[in-house]
């Protein structure tokens, strides 16, 4: 994956050296994030224990269920005389799955107490991603269909839950998370839709990297995946 990455950035240098169409955007994405995988929770507990001063966290927040996930980002890319197109995308995100919360264990006590709640988990990431594709004209619309790896190096990694017994007793979680991996690697495809210089994009990336991986004790397999849809603004190419 390195290697292909490093290939990409290098063809789009050398893409930039000849006097063809270049065009520089800024982005901005919303989404739905989660993640996948036999190590995916749809269930979670909250443990809290006596020596922690009332602090709880949650067993398992890697959660199928999605969160909503917002980032932006800027690009170059380049378009080619058969409308080829080469680029690469650099940007800020920061991605929120969701796990259901169904009992808390408190104490030391192998009784749960029965709630009802989830957790969010937040992840901040630094994304790098160089892509090729092909763009098709569609009357006044510019339809971009891109593909490539996705780098994201994993900044932090929070949750914040909250559940609550029938009774009326609320327990939360509000704490930073060990960083299991440092880079999530994904395969990304895209498609977007240019009028003039405004856009509106889809895509989805699919991680490789897992979360788990090394992990003893447990089951591994656990992935990243993301659903985006976004506004693009075309500031230089049109």
């Amino acid at each position: 994956m390195k290697k292909l990455t490093l290939f990409i950035l290098a063809a789009l240098a050398a893409h930039l050296s000849h006097g063809q169409q270049t065009e520089f955007s800024a982005h901005l994405t919303s989404g739905l994030a989660a993640f996948r995988g036999p190590a995916a929770a749809a269930d979670a507990f909250i443990v809290g224990t006596q020596w922690n001063s009332g602090r709880y966290y949650t067993d398992n927040p890697y959660g199928r269920q999605p969160g909503i996930s917002y980032g932006g980002a800027g690009q170059v890319q380049r378009i080619g005389p058969k409308k080829g197109v080469l680029g690469v995308q650099a940007g800020y995100e920061v991605l929120r799955s969701r796990v259901r919360i169904s009992n808390v264990f408190e104490g030391g006590t192998d009784a749960g107490i029965s709630v009802k709640g989830h957790t969010a988990l937040a992840n901040q990431l630094i994304n790098l991603h160089p892509f090729f594709g092909h763009r098709f004209a569609l009357k006044a619309l510019d339809l971009d269909l891109t593909a490539g790896p996705e780098v994201g190096w994993l900044l932090s990694s929070h949750e914040k839950g909250r559940a609550t017994t029938t009774g009326g007793r609320t327990y939360t979680t509000h704490t930073a998370r060990y960083r299991p991996i440092d880079v999530d690697v994904r395969a990304r495809l895209n498609l977007t839709a240019y009028y003039r210089r405004t856009g509106l994009s889809l895509g989805y990336s699919a991680g490789l990297s897992d979360y788990r991986r090394g992990y003893v004790g447990g089951t591994n397999g656990l992935f990243s995946q993301v659903f985006r849809v976004g506004l693009a603004y075309r500031i230089y190419g049109l």
